[in-house]
């Protein structure tokens, strides 16, 4: 007996030795690494950017991105995007059909991922699709999310609820389990209609991180989709360790700690991977970086490779094709970078890229017999959103530029438009472009062969002395009143002119003919078509004009020097020259005139004979 309890004594000892050598605390754990990206925009292969001295260099793309993650990863690691990741390039257009975004992050092996407002730019029920494609996708989460009511909101929710989307999630590594949760930026961009509905992002956090810490959460993170600011009220007692800050935040040299939660952010458009070691048993950061992704620095995923090229054969058949484009070779060549989006928003000026859009609409326009003039084309700024550098530009770079927004036959970018206007509506609608968009220039209309030109010196209202248009090459001249001019736009932007006309106070007037001069209201019945019945887009029309270039050496179309500066689009006069202090002037102009100088004048003629017969009654 004593033997025996001799070896268990024995064996006793020796469990606890091997549990005092093999057991470690939360406290003795390694640090967390969390690889993440955010604003990916659907880039699937590399895009191409300007380094230092203005050089192009090549960034990106989902082939050299997972060869970075499968670098950075450890046992202790998780991966995680902060949303708008699903629309941008020609990948785009499979969401509804192969969710390729969503289908190759799950094989690069992102653990989760946030929707940010770019994500539903191609409207709810795609999103909705994208969501119901099979497959296997990572996790989605967003806390803050909720669902209108209608059918639009039933389709979303069911489909939401279909992908196992939740408002949080916990990620198991070897050693913790990390808390999780999505917050999108309260943006008015996404409708009063919307099928979406977006809450309180505090309220959300704190129910979120309440659930988190419940399921015993040793770490929360949260996905925050948002252009705003991340204030300190907002962190503050939040109980969140790191926030990823997508949107249009910029990775500084050094996290930023706010209260007692971190904030990360990255490149964009998978620019940079960012890694971030966190100890979540000290609640600090141990190391962060943001590693440059670029085909130098890594080699391309033979897999991940493999699903792009197989996209990209879907994207040909589906799409480019219908359009006589050819995603395998360059669709033109430039010798000079056209103005990109970043020096845009940084010296506020207008893009040559969007003047060539421009011209490809109005060269995509089939002229009647009965045009008395040019067509004029009219997009808004922010409706080119991509970059051309130097070199050749491909099919997708093309769909990048002027992609935004979908067509009635559900393929991304606006279908284009004709419709005429008198010259009396195009400065009515000059009048609003510079009542409401002046000083926002994402907003502000794009003129293709046409500008106008106004002064400060007149009331508001009725501060367009002129619009010109093109009637030769190069050789403008003032429009007609009761002159009708072909137009080129889109929809949504005819739609809008009854807002716009609204909020400057309901006095201007903007009517929409059609080849009769009647009346349009049904924009769509005026969609321009190719030869074979297929819409019109931006981009398709860009692709069609670039054809009347002359080739190059290499049998590619080359894009002429006439880009390479940006046209005028609104000339400011500080002039009081009296034609054009009172040229279209409205009875506004003339009353304000009145007020300013004739009773002035007529006070100082009155003053004057008070004074005179004063002075006559002193004399007699």
């Amino acid at each position: 007996m004593k033997k025996m309890m001799k070896l268990l004594l024995t064996a006793a000892v020796c469990a606890v030795g091997v549990s005092e050598l093999t057991y470690k605390t939360k406290a003795e754990n390694g640090p967390v690494r969390i690889l993440f990206t955010h604003d990916l925009r659907d880039h699937a292969e590399p895009f191409r950017s300007l380094g230092e001295e203005n050089a192009v260099i090549s960034f990106g793309g989902y082939a050299y991105l997972a060869s970075a993650i499968n670098e950075y990863k450890t046992s202790n690691t998780i991966v995680l995007d902060a949303g708008n990741f699903s629309t941008g390039t020609m990948y785009g257009s499979l969401n509804t059909s192969s969710a390729p975004d969503l289908a190759m992050m799950y094989n690069m092996g992102y653990d989760a991922v946030t929707p940010g407002i770019k994500d539903f730019a191609y409207g709810t029920d795609r999103f909705a699709q994208m969501l119901t494609v099979e497959g296997f996708f990572p996790a989605i989460t967003a806390a803050n999310l909720e669902f209108a009511s209608g059918s639009a909101g039933s389709t979303l929710k069911d489909a939401w609820q279909a992908a196992g989307a939740e408002s949080c999630t916990v990620i198991q590594t070897e050693e913790y389990k990390i808390g999780v949760f999505g917050l999108l930026g309260m943006d008015d961009a996404y409708g009063e209609e919307s099928a979406l509905i977006i809450t309180d992002p505090a309220e959300a956090a704190a129910n979120a991180v309440s659930t988190l810490k419940r399921e015993g959460a040793d770490l929360i993170v949260c996905l925050y989709s948002t252009d705003e600011e991340i204030t300190e009220e907002f962190t503050a007692e939040s109980g969140i360790d790191v926030i990823i800050a997508g949107g249009s935040h910029k990775p500084e040299e050094n996290y930023t700690v706010s209260a007692d939660t971190v904030i990360v952010s990255s490149e964009a458009l998978g620019k940079t991977l960012g890694v971030l070691e966190y100890d979540p048993s000290g609640k600090k950061v141990v190391s962060y970086e943001n590693v440059t992704v670029s085909d130098s620095g890594f080699p391309a995923d033979e897999a991940i490779s493999g699903m792009i090229n197989s996209y990209k054969n879907s994207v040909q058949n589906n799409v480019m094709a219908r359009y006589g484009l050819d995603v395998s070779r360059p669709a033109f060549r430039t010798t000079y970078s056209l103005t990109t989006t970043d020096r845009l928003a940084t010296d506020r000026k207008f893009a040559e890229s969007a003047d060539l859009v421009t011209d490809a609409m109005t060269e995509a326009y089939r002229p009647a017999e009965t045009d008395e003039a040019k067509p004029v084309a009219i997009i808004r700024e922010n409706m080119v959103t991509g970059t051309l550098f130097e070199g050749t530009v491909s099919a997708n770079d093309i769909f990048s530029l002027a992609s935004d927004g979908i067509g009635s036959d559900g393929v991304p970018g606006y279908n284009l438009v004709h419709v005429y206007m008198q010259g009396s509506d195009l400065i009515a609608l000059c009048e609003m472009d510079l009542m409401l968009n002046i000083d926002n220039t994402d907003e502000q209309f794009h003129f293709g062969r046409m500008y106008y030109e106004y002064s400060m010196n007149r009331p508001e209202t009725n501060r367009v002395i002129d619009v010109y248009t093109e009637e030769a090459d190069g050789y403008y001249i003032a429009v007609t009143a009761d002159r009708y001019y072909p137009v080129v736009t889109t929809a949504e932007i005819l739609q809008a002119i009854p807002e716009m006309i609204a909020r400057t106070g309901g006095e201007l007037k903007c009517n929409i003919y059609d080849e009769s001069g009647a009346p349009v209201t049904d924009f769509e019945i005026m969609t321009m078509r190719t030869g074979d019945g297929v819409p019109v887009k931006t981009w398709s029309a860009m692709a069609s004009y670039m054809e009347h270039f002359d080739r190059g050496s290499d049998g590619i179309d080359l894009l002429p020097n006439t880009y390479k500066k940006a046209r005028k689009q609104r000339a400011k006069t500080s002039s009081l020259n009296v034609i054009k202090l009172f040229k279209h002037a409205s009875r506004a102009t003339l009353e304000y005139w009145l007020r300013l100088i004739v009773i002035p004048v007529a006070v100082l003629i009155g003053l004057n004979i008070l004074v005179w017969l004063l002075n006559f009654k002193k004399r007699k």
